[in-house]
């Protein structure tokens, strides 16, 4: 196998002990340690295709949104700061911090289980209020990230989401 493309990268002493170690015993230099590594990644990650379909209607934009949900019964200092991370005219993508007095559920068809979001776009003076019903919801150490749809959005979030997608 010929080699054209050099790739370097940093990594931890052990890591680099360690494949120091392995191209040792296997009297090989580290290049082709991982090289064999990468491969084989590559090779197991093909024997096990993600089978899940693209489920996505319409494209999404990647952002870094400050914005605040809350329920509709809530009272507006009661919304929490959430950050979108990313926006497409059929719905949103956001964190919300872990501890953060919400009851997320993911796919719940009750209208207690959708909230509303207020956010500004780039380039847009007004903020943007849209109701979202939880859809796909992923927690992780610090955070949980929820995929939401878009719940009857007005004209005016609609016509500003689509303004920002064609940007």
């Amino acid at each position: 196998m010929d080699k054209e493309t050099t790739v370097c990268f940093q990594t931890t002493s052990e890591i680099s002990n360690a494949l120091d170690k392995i191209a040792e015993d296997k009297k090989l230099n580290v290049s082709d340690v991982v090289d064999i590594i990468v491969n084989t990644h590559i090779k197991e990650s093909e024997e096990f295709p993600v089978t899940k379909k693209n489920c996505r209607r319409f494209e999404r934009k990647k952002v870094d949104l400050p914005a605040y949900i809350g329920d509709p019964r809530w009272q507006r200092h009661d919304f929490r700061a959430i950050n979108i991370l990313d926006i497409s005219i059929g719905g949103i993508k956001f964190t919300v911090p872990k501890g953060t007095k919400l009851e997320i559920q993911k796919d719940s068809d009750s209208d207690t289980d959708k909230f509303i979001i207020i956010f500004r776009l780039p380039s847009y003076n007004w903020p943007i209020k849209v109701q979202i019903a939880p859809q796909r919801v992923c927690e992780s150490p610090e955070d949980v990230q929820v995929g939401a749809d878009l719940v009857n959005p007005d004209f005016h979030a609609y016509s500003a989401i689509q303004q920002y997608m064609s940007n």
